[in-house]
């Protein structure tokens, strides 16, 4: 199982998500996040395999997201994608375990919201 292809997993998993009743945006959101870690894995040498979707290269993956300043939220709804395609190996028996249960999301800014003044309720009426 370790040399299974990633791609086909993907594909696998969107098929899943469709039949679940996923929007079709969500399923194209989900393949768009995945495939950027299939690009990342060719493009550090490694082989887009089952066995190389693991915490060091996720972290890999956040770092190098992180160094080309990607948005902290785009980066966080990459792990998010990844963990969930972990969860969703493990349910179909591709995998013994979630491998990415440790990966921690990265942490993104919180919006603070300034509430409006009394003057600028008034305004509003």
């Amino acid at each position: 199982m370790a040399t299974f292809d990633l791609t086909k997993l993907i594909s696998h998993f969107a098929q899943s998500n469709k039949a679940e009743g996923k929007s079709p945006k969500t399923v194209s959101w989900y393949n768009e996040m995945l495939f950027d870690f299939v690009k990342f894995l060719r493009s550090t040498g490694r082989e887009a395999i089952l066995a190389e979707l693991n915490t060091v290269a996720v972290r890999e993956f956040i770092v190098h997201e992180q160094d080309r300043s990607v948005s902290p939220y785009t980066t966080q709804g990459k792990v998010r994608s990844l963990k969930a395609f972990a969860s969703w190996l493990l349910r179909e028996g591709y995998t013994p375990e979630s491998m990415l249960s440790n990966i921690k999301l990265p942490k993104v800014p919180t919006k603070i919201v300034e509430p409006l003044t009394p003057a600028e309720i008034d305004l509003l009426r």
